[in-house]
């Protein structure tokens, strides 16, 4: 997965947004991460759990959610649902979910972090 990370400060409050590109459309629901509210703790929680939920069954799987993603993590991996896709209609699950290993999802958001250290 290709991907690059911008940021934008806010005219309004003068926060930091954090932006995801990607090359791919199929990968477009990680990019749904974009936010002006990331801390590298924040980045750091959500890291420390996908690394548990290596071994949690489905009915005790991680969930983690804001109103643009939705992820769940488990044993099996990490599925990413795009919420705003839902909202505007589409309803093709392969362009609203990502499924992820843990380790791809992991290596992803150990970069995301980094980038979120350097810009806080």
């Amino acid at each position: 997965m290709n991907y690059n990370f911008k940021t934008q400060k806010l005219d309004i409050d003068k926060s930091i947004y954090y932006f995801i590109e990607l090359d791919d459309e199929k990968n477009y629901a990680i990019g749904r991460l974009s936010s002006h509210d990331w801390t590298s703790k924040k980045a750091q929680i959500i890291l420390d759990e996908i690394e548990l939920s290596k071994e949690k069954k489905k009915e005790d799987e991680y969930i983690w959610a804001n109103e643009d993603l939705t992820l769940y993590a488990n044993e099996h991996g990490v599925f990413l649902i795009d919420e705003i896709s839902i909202r505007y209609g589409e309803k093709d699950p392969s362009k609203v979910g990502l499924e992820l290993s843990h380790d791809e999802f992991i290596l992803f958001m150990k970069d995301f972090k980094k980038f979120i250290e350097e810009n806080e």
